[in-house]
């Protein structure tokens, strides 16, 4: 026997349907009977049976009809015709009509038994085949899938060694160019003029050396080997020594920076460099894009006594709802007015969001053209364990 089933017996005589039923739960088989065709109608529609088993001729519907509920219902279920006034042209149109086989009255037990275990192995091979193919096309989908994964990230990898070429040659360019006329000696060059050109060559140098330590951040932050290492400090003396620092940047254009924060705030335990490198980052920013004489602010607020939020705020050129995502892309640029010409690589704002989010916080900006932009950043700033 091949396993157990659950089987639809249907037939009008009595010691015909006791004698099939107690046979088929002798082999192991769960069996349900019915006396009549609208009977068996309507427990077909209310379970499913692996084999349905029917005489041919019944008094009220036709074992074709039988046959046809089954089918409709349950392609692959089994449905066996019995009769004891055969006819070739009747065991025809049964095949026909879908059903598995035809058997004779009075029903032999052992090629029933054979006919059924048949028709589970078929059913069994049926079930695995389609679980087969709807495997093979979920891995098809997964792979379709990874496969646009993929070449979305090599499209992008692509993107970012094109820019990057780009933002490396430029700086370049201009050290070869100014070095080689200055080198060749070919045409007389005035003392002040060495100086320019020896002063391009200092500012390209630096622009170069602030994109590579850029981009060593960005591949750091990306291979997961740039870590935070928190420690107690205060974060007003930390922001007072960032001001002294960007000072002379601002002088250049004659802005001003203003700073507020919290009474609330002292200590707090974060990663000071990278704190400092967020603020550093945020107001070159702001510098970059405010006008001169323009006006640049720090706030820093405490919420909930465990989060920090602090704003960079600038009355500069502002950025457009469709750009404010792009900008913390890799080499997320946009043109910002003539104020913009020059100004960096675009990864600044990108690695200042990650390391904001490296300490579990959140970076935003809210900005519209021509009214200035504030960017904010949220981290908590858990005591350190033990105070």
């Amino acid at each position: 026997m091949s396993s157990s089933a659950s089987i639809l017996v249907t037939d009008d005589n009595m010691a015909t349907l006791k004698a099939l039923s107690a046979g088929l739960e002798d082999m192991g088989h769960r069996v349900t009977t019915a006396t009549g065709g609208r009977e068996a109608r309507v427990l077909i529609r209310r379970q499913p049976f692996n084999i349905v088993i029917a005489d041919i001729k019944l008094p009220d519907i036709s074992g074709l009809e039988i046959l046809e509920a089954a089918k409709e219902l349950n392609p692959e279920a089994a449905v066996i015709m019995i009769t004891g006034h055969a006819s070739i042209e009747t065991a025809v149109g049964a095949i026909n009509e879908g059903a598995y086989a035809y058997i004779l009255k009075p029903v032999a037990m052992n090629e029933l038994e054979n006919i059924i275990n048949n028709a589970l192995r078929e059913q069994r091979l049926l079930t695995e085949n389609r679980e087969l193919v709807e495997s093979l096309q979920q891995s098809n989908k997964s792979l379709e899938e990874a496969n646009r994964a993929l070449e979305q990230v090599s499209q992008t990898k692509s993107g970012f060694m094109a820019k990057m070429s780009h933002e490396l040659r430029t700086p370049l360019n201009s050290i070869i160019g100014f070095s080689e006329v200055l080198l060749s000696g070919s045409l007389p060059i005035a003392p002040e003029t060495q100086e320019e050109f020896l002063n391009y060559i200092h500012i390209s140098a630096k622009h170069l050396l602030n994109l590579i330590d850029s981009i060593l951040d960005l591949a750091k932050v990306e291979s997961g080997k740039m870590t935070i290492e928190p420690s107690e400090f205060d974060l007003a003396t930390l922001v007072e020594d960032v001001k002294t620092t960007i000072l002379p940047m601002l002088a250049t254009k004659k802005q001003t920076l203003k700073v507020e924060i919290d009474d609330g705030i002292s200590s707090i335990f974060a990663d000071e460099p990278k704190i400092r490198q967020i603020f550093l980052n945020l107001i070159s920013n702001a510098h970059k894009f405010a006008p001169r004489r323009g006006k640049i602010k720090i706030v820093c607020r405490l919420e909930n006594s465990h989060l920090l939020h602090c704003s960079v705020i600038d009355n500069g050129i502002g950025i457009s709802p469709q750009d404010q995502q792009r900008i913390f892309e890799d080499f997320g640029q946009v043109q910002r007015g003539s104020n913009a010409r020059g100004h960096g690589a675009g990864l600044g704002l990108s690695i200042t969001k990650r390391l904001v989010e490296l300490h579990g916080g959140n970076m935003w900006v809210v900005s519209e053209a021509d009214c200035g932009s504030t960017f904010t950043f949220s981290i908590p700033i858990a005591k350190k364990a033990g105070t």
